[in-house]
């Protein structure tokens, strides 16, 4: 729907893009639309009524704003943890937690080290 910018993208096609039921299609457009992400737009498109989707500029702004980078993340130990599943911080009892791991702590500091992170005061 981004790509398609400020000429929209059909309800319908973004239905068979992601193989959605109509009523599947609706809620996602209606989600979307309630966050201000996108407007609506009913028309008549191939003898039928659907609706084109359009993208707000807010939303195309944001996205081209920056692209992504990963190097923030590349290696943390949390994607390949055994104990990612059970990791929470909101769970003070839990044994796995952010604030606990000691191989988050290692990544952290090595990014210090190497300059992947700066301390900014």
């Amino acid at each position: 729907m981004l790509k398609s910018g400020e000429d929209g993208v059909f309800q319908t096609e973004i239905c068979k893009e992601f193989s959605l039921d109509s009523r599947d299609g609706s809620r996602l457009a209606g989600n979307l639309e309630r966050q201000s992400l996108i407007s609506r737009e009913k028309i008549l498109h191939k003898g039928r009524w659907t609706y084109k989707l359009i993208v707000k500029k807010s939303a195309i702004a944001e996205y081209n704003r920056k692209p992504i980078q990963i190097e923030s993340v590349e290696g943390a130990p949390c994607f390949s943890c055994a104990y990612q599943h059970s990791c929470s911080s909101e769970d003070e009892g839990s044994p796995y937690s952010p604030a606990k791991c000691v191989w988050l702590e290692e990544w952290i500091v090595a990014g210090f080290e190497k300059g992947y992170i700066k301390n900014e005061k």
